[in-house]
């Protein structure tokens, strides 16, 4: 006799369709895949349910957020530059760390909040932190216009470094996934890290340079600020929307990285998250 579960009204997964014992078969790439589609949808579809604007909401926090940090940091601290108006740099810098933290942050709660799926022995595990990280990622994918927007009538020029944009994208993809299934697997096991991670994501964020202009870090101090990942990145991001020269090193560093951080999350993932319905 079939066996099925639901995931949503109108999703329904059966055994034979989506045939994953635990986490152990991996290499049943196009169902996990699939799989993963329906649950990212099915976030978002949650998430902006009975919503008048709908994705709109994606920019509220990062506008309300930039006219703060722009009066704080332009006119307090007097943090500003010839080259570009700094509102367009705290947007760019502003929009893609919401997108990253916020995607790891909900990865890595994904594991504890899905019990009811995760308990389930058919349930690939990793479709809930990967969907969560994708579910943002659409959120980012759908502000992009109107940042475009905003970027061109605060009289900034775009340049063919826009044509970077998937790779920023990328970069951002793959840590906040690294970073999410790491965090997923431990959270069962460590249910204090919950009460953790924003602070952590808090001083991260001070730790790259989003607020300020790299040039304010003391020079003997620029070697170990750029070992932070999302430094390079960052800075990536506004290479792309500004045209800002291209720092090679900080990027080379980030990419090893963030690629470092996702092999070392899943592979973390892979040996825990069989084991987190034990605890």
């Amino acid at each position: 006799m079939e066996t099925s579960y639901e995931i949503s009204p109108t999703i329904k997964m059966t055994e034979p369709v989506y045939q994953v014992v635990g986490d152990a078969n991996w290499n049943s790439w196009s169902k996990i895949a699939r799989l993963i589609k329906h649950m990212t949808w099915r976030s978002l579809a949650s998430r902006y349910r009975g919503s008048a604007l709908g994705f709109i909401w994606t920019l509220v926090n990062p506008i309300m957020l930039m006219f703060v940090y722009t009066f704080v940091f332009k006119y307090i601290f007097r943090q500003d530059s010839a080259d570009e108006p700094f509102q367009v740099y705290l947007m760019t810098g502003i929009l893609a760390w919401n997108f990253f933290s916020t995607a790891a942050i909900q990865a890595s709660v994904s594991l504890v909040s899905g019990a009811s799926l995760v308990n389930k022995s058919t349930f690939p595990r990793i479709v809930l932190p990967v969907s969560a990280v994708l579910a943002n990622a659409v959120n980012y994918l759908v502000a992009l216009p109107l940042l475009l927007v905003f970027i061109v009538l605060s009289g900034v020029h775009l340049t063919v470094s826009m044509l970077l944009l998937p790779c920023v994208f990328l970069l951002l993809t793959i840590i906040a996934i690294g970073l999410g299934t790491l965090l997923a697997s431990l959270m069962p096991f460590f249910q204090d890290l919950q009460h953790l991670i924003e602070v952590f994501f808090t001083m991260w964020f001070f730790l790259t340079p989003i607020v300020y202009y790299i040039k304010t870090i003391p020079q003997e101090w620029r070697t170990w600020y750029a070992l932070n990942p999302m430094v390079g990145i960052v800075e990536f991001v506004h290479t792309v929307f500004l045209g800002q020269p291209l720092h090679g090193r900080s990027l080379a560093i980030s990419v090893v990285g963030s690629l470092g951080i996702l092999l070392i999350g899943l592979s973390i993932f892979r040996r825990l998250a069989p084991h987190c319905t034990e605890v």
